[in-house]
């Protein structure tokens, strides 16, 4: 397998096989496109003291596996904060778009501000991998280790589902929708050359939030429209901690919510939304 999702061509990039999408042939992962659009915004806005303490991508349309441009515009320069767009487009047609919100570490205030509590899964390198999609390897969390673990019966019949209707899974087996949660570490660059960051990290995981929240036992039918990752520091280590928090759906319609964490401790929040939609062989 290739080890990067992107080479590059001149000002293009051009995907590789770790790309492929899984709704169409031909087409890109939202990971890969929501990974590029954050490469360029860290490779050309990011620097010291600044945190991207907001990332968000919009899914417009499925970007096709040929080569793609991105372009970038600062909307906001300030001293404390800074706002950007990046554009990814395909034969001039518009496919993804990304806002990102940095803000310049400063001093913490003296009053004590109660803090969520670290996160109780045990470390990732004591439990089984699942699986690997393209390079990535996760390891699901066992469902009696979190505080909101339910026995089977407990759960709605929307949760069960049966395997013969929808889409295929592309989670495999891991906890129930009240206990999902796994540790995922991405073993691969974005694009060729440029070794994977803290938030390249983020950016190329981030839209593992919605098979989380919106995979059933067997399947998953909707597809994400975006997502947004709301952070207040940068990752440490190798591995991200993904934990299903929250699922709603109605007419076709999701919204899902994961927290995420990394071996020192709560990290931030992903919202994510999407749409029913049957794949596409």
């Amino acid at each position: 397998m290739p080890e990067s999702v992107f080479e590059t061509d001149g000002d293009l990039f051009v995907p590789t096989r770790l790309g492929r999408g899984y709704w169409q042939p031909g087409t890109l992962s939202g990971a890969a496109m929501a990974s590029l659009l954050g490469f360029v915004i860290e490779r050309d806005v990011m620097e010291p003291g600044l945190i991207p303490v907001r990332f968000g991508v919009d899914m417009l349309r499925m970007a096709p596996a040929q080569p793609l441009g991105v372009d970038l515009r600062v909307l906001h320069d300030g001293g404390r904060l800074k706002l950007v767009e990046a554009s990814l487009s395909a034969d001039g047609k518009l496919c993804a778009r990304a806002t990102c919100q940095l803000a310049r570490q400063s001093r913490q205030p003296d009053n004590p501000v109660w803090q969520s509590p670290p996160w109780p899964a045990p470390p990732p390198e004591g439990l089984e991998p699942l699986r690997r999609f393209g390079n990535w390897e996760v390891r699901p969390v066992p469902a009696d280790t979190h505080p909101r673990f339910r026995r089977e019966s407990q759960w709605t019949g929307q949760e069960r589902g049966t395997p013969e209707q929808g889409n295929p899974t592309v989670l495999g087996t891991m906890g129930p929708p009240p206990a999902r949660q796994a540790w995922l570490r991405a073993g691969v660059e974005i694009v060729a050359g440029h070794p994977l960051t803290p938030f390249g990290h983020v950016a190329l995981t981030a839209d593992f939030a919605s098979p989380l929240a919106h995979s059933s036992e067997h399947g998953i039918d909707f597809v994400n429209t975006d997502f947004t990752v709301h952070l207040h520091r940068l990752p440490v280590g190798e591995w991200l901690g993904y934990e299903l928090t929250g699922h709603l759906s109605q007419h076709g319609i999701a919204a899902g919510q994961c927290a995420l964490h990394d071996p020192a401790g709560p990290l931030g929040t992903i919202s994510v939304s999407a749409m029913s939609l049957s794949r596409k062989s």
